[in-house]
């Protein structure tokens, strides 16, 4: 099994369009979110998850239509956490619904499948911490998440863990869109 997990493509907030943290995408975040469809082509998806924030759904929906794979659901449990918060709050939510929606989505990991997430900067990384069994509060916030930021997990059956492929990937994308 593969996840791969993005974040959203550039959204209003983050260019300092609006200041609302549930904006649609800009112009450069549709692109970003196209070109990323292109390169996710190559991927034998099967199933993708969004979250319910506007941002995420768009990239899902433009990157639904590219690779002919239809957005599954939308939870809430993937959508965007405010770091300052989360520092306290890590280990309440991991023992509650995220980690529950991570343990459904993976539970079949022996399985030859590939699942994409569609998520945002700190849900991904993590989700990251959690699969990689990595110390959340210190070490995961500190990961970059690019907008369209392409972090590829798998299953090594081998040694039964998850294993990082790549992280935080935007070869995708033009310099300009970057």
């Amino acid at each position: 099994m593969k996840i791969i997990l993005v974040r959203h493509g550039e959204s209003e907030n983050n260019a300092g369009i609006v200041n609302d943290k549930d904006s649609c995408l800009t112009k450069t975040g549709k692109k970003q979110a196209e070109f990323l469809g292109k390169k996710l082509k190559k991927y034998p998806i099967s199933e993708i998850y969004s979250s319910k924030m506007l941002r995420a759904k768009e990239t899902a929906q433009i990157i639904s239509k590219i690779i002919k794979v239809p957005v599954k659901e939308e939870f809430e449990e993937l959508n965007e956490y405010d770091s300052e918060i989360l520092r306290s709050r890590l280990k309440i939510l991991f023992n509650g619904k995220l980690k529950k929606l991570l343990n459904k989505i993976s539970k079949d990991k022996n399985e030859e499948k590939t699942i994409l997430i569609i998520a945002h900067g700190v849900a991904n990384r993590i989700i990251m911490g959690y699969l990689l069994e990595l110390p959340l509060i210190k070490q995961i916030l500190r990961f970059k998440q690019h907008n369209t930021g392409l972090n590829v997990l798998y299953w090594n059956k081998d040694f039964k863990n998850w294993a990082l492929d790549s992280m935080n990937n935007t070869s995708h994308l033009e310099e300009r869109l970057k």
